[in-house]
Formats: structure tokens, C-alpha cells, sequence
């Protein structure tokens, strides 16, 4: 009997590939392939790059890399959305340029389909607290890098509510805007149901500002989530936990301590404060190793992005630091990543 059930596309990338005839360009393993490098020098080339501006030089760039720039964004944006967080960042970050696309900006999309094929049977993975032999059978998804420890508390212990989040900023990462990146990511039975990448509006002045927003916006879902955990009867009377890595950004929602120097951040974003005083949601603070946010917000070193991707793709057992003891859990999860989609 089964206690896990993983939600891939792999019929869908199957069909995108073998449209574009790249069903065999994958490495021979994806134990060394990310979806966007980070490498510094590469990223500030695609920052940096500019496309041909000319319709009839947009169309031959086209025809000699062999495919629409504007098309594969669109093809990777469904996948994304659907079930795959783990290329979030590479999408949103490639998506800057689909109006003046340079030779490098396409082989960077490339590279992301060359990661797909090379993963396009991993999902999101949900469990259940027990086998249940009406999930159909398969095989439990291989974590690339260990199970890490968590030690959020003083005696190396955590305890992580049946829904509960992990929100991080990038701050000012982009040279040619310098607006920061908001990563954030909900949980369920042992993997996402909730995940967004995006570019905040304004510019931050600080890091502490882009985590303030950040940790704001993703407050937003988390009042969301529980609408309707409770429209479903599965009320979360517990706060939900949000995991925040900056310290800043914790000491001005959790303790109440905003300073001269966040005056100037817009006041709908001080909600956060009101949101944490009436216990609907509690900030932690979390060592920035184990914040699997982190791949929402830039893109990581390969061990890094492995360790994060494991944990918000569910591919391991929540029983090893969570009690999953409502097995309608599942329903729910797909519920609400069904809405979101």
C-alpha cells in the first residue's frame, strides 16, 4: 500500500520536448544539473544583455536558436504553475527579458528544459500518516542530499503546524532594477500547496524592508489558508507559523519594534503587526540554511538548491519532524493547490 502521492506533468513536458525535438538533451544525471547557474558572472550577463530591438533580427536570433523565446517562457510558466516550484526563480527571472531576448537568454531557457528532462517525473510529493491502498502504486521519490536536521530551538527540537510557511527576500539582487525578490512557500502533508516568486514594486532600502514585505505578503495567504482550511472543517486554531530568517524583519512583526528607519515603508504592509498580536500568525525566526525559500529568491549553489528542492517538493517523509494526523489532508492539499493554479 501507498502513503504518498506525487502530482508531475510529465505527459506535458513529454509533449513540449518532442515538439521541439529535445526529448534527449539531458545530462546523464540530475544530481549536477539546476535550473539557472549561480554563477555570478553569467547572471550579470543575462542582466546586463540586451536582445536586437529589429523585428526582422528578433526573427533570425529566432530561427538560429530553433525556437520562440516568447513560447518557451509560456511553456515553462505552465509547468511551473502547476507543479514544479523547483523552477520558479529561473522563470521569473528569464521571464525580464521575453521582449528583447539575447543568444544568451536563450540558451538559458534551454538549460531550464535540459533540467526538465532530466527531472520530469518528480512533483509534488503529498503523504499520509498511514499506507492507503487506494493510491496508486509507485515508487516514494529519492531525496538527492540528506535529510537535514532541524534546530530552530534552543534544545534542537521544532515543531511545525499542519500548515505552516517559509517566506525570504533577495535584496536589491538585480543590478538593472534593483527592486528585491519575494520567495515564498506553504506546506502540507510534507510538501508546497502554495509557492510564488515575484519582483516587489517598489525598491527596498534595506534588507529588513524587503523581508518586511515580503514576510507582509506572504501573511496575506496564510490569513487565506486558513479561510479555507475552515470552510472545509479542518479549522487551524494554532497561529500559523511563518519561518523568516531576518532578524530585522522578525523584531518589527513579532516584538513590535519598528524603527526611524521603516517610517517611510507603506503602512498596508504593517498589517503584519496586527496579524501577529491576534495570533494568526507567528513569526520564528530560522537559520537561513535550512529557509527552503531560498530557491524562491535567487538561484542557489547545486547542493543548496538540492537540499531546499527536497523539502518543498515532499520528497521526504513528513514523519520525520512532523505528525501528519488528519489523513484528509490530502484532499485538502490538492484543493488548494487546484485554486492557486
Amino acid at each position: 500500500m501507498q502513503n504518498c502521492i506525487t502530482v508531475n506533468c510529465r505527459m506535458y513536458l513529454d509533449r513540449v520536448l518532442e515538439r521541439h525535438g529535445w526529448t534527449n538533451i539531458s545530462p546523464n544525471s540530475n544530481k549536477g544539473i539546476v535550473p539557472l547557474t549561480s554563477d555570478s558572472k553569467i547572471i550579470r550577463e543575462l542582466e546586463e544583455t540586451t536582445g536586437p530591438t529589429n523585428p526582422i533580427d528578433k526573427r533570425k536570433l529566432e530561427k538560429e536558436m530553433g525556437f520562440s523565446y516568447r513560447t518557451a517562457i509560456g511553456e515553462l510558466i505552465y509547468a511551473m504553475v502547476t507543479c514544479r516550484p523547483d523552477i520558479s526563480f529561473a522563470v521569473t527571472k528569464l521571464s525580464q527579458y521575453a521582449n528583447q531576448p539575447a543568444q544568451c537568454h536563450f540558451t538559458a531557457v534551454k538549460n531550464v528544459f535540459r533540467y526538465l528532462v532530466a527531472t520530469k517525473d518528480e512533483g509534488l510529493t503529498y503523504w499520509r500518516k498511514t499506507p492507503n491502498e487506494s493510491l496508486p502504486d509507485g515508487p516514494e521519490p529519492i531525496p538527492i542530499t540528506p535529510s537535514h536536521k532541524w534546530t530552530v530551538n534552543l534544545d534542537g527540537s521544532v515543531h511545525i503546524s499542519p500548515l505552516h510557511g517559509f517566506v525570504d527576500s533577495n535584496w536589491a539582487s538585480d543590478t538593472t532594477h534593483r527592486r528585491s525578490v519575494t520567495g515564498i512557500v506553504y506546506m502540507m502533508a510534507g510538501a508546497a500547496v502554495v509557492y510564488k516568486t515575484k519582483f516587489q514594486k517598489t525598491v527596498a532600502l534595506s534588507s529588513t524592508e524587503a523581508e518586511f514585505v515580503a514576510a507582509a505578503d506572504a501573511g496575506k495567504y496564510a490569513l487565506y489558508l486558513r479561510s479555507l482550511l475552515k470552510n472545509h472543517g479542518k479549522d487551524q486554531e494554532s497561529a500559523v507559523v511563518l519561518y523568516e530568517d531576518n532578524v530585522g524583519a522578525y523584531l518589527m512583526a513579532d516584538a513590535g519594534q519598528p524603527t526611524t528607519r521603516t517610517r517611510h515603508i507603506d503602512i498596508k504592509h504593517f498589517a503584519l503587526l496586527d496579524w501577529v498580536e491576534n495570533d494568526m500568525i507567528k513569526l520564528q525566526r530560522i537559520a537561513t540554511s535550512i529557509n527552503s525559500a531560498d530557491n524562491l529568491t535567487k538561484s542557489t549553489p547545486r547542493i543548496i538548491f538540492h537540499r531546499h528542492n527536497n523539502i518543498i517538493m515532499g520528497k521526504f517523509n513528513p514523519k520525520q519532524f512532523v505528525s501528519i494526523e488528519d489523513t484528509d489532508l490530502l484532499h485538502i492539499c490538492h484543493y488548494i493547490l487546484y485554486i492557486f493554479t
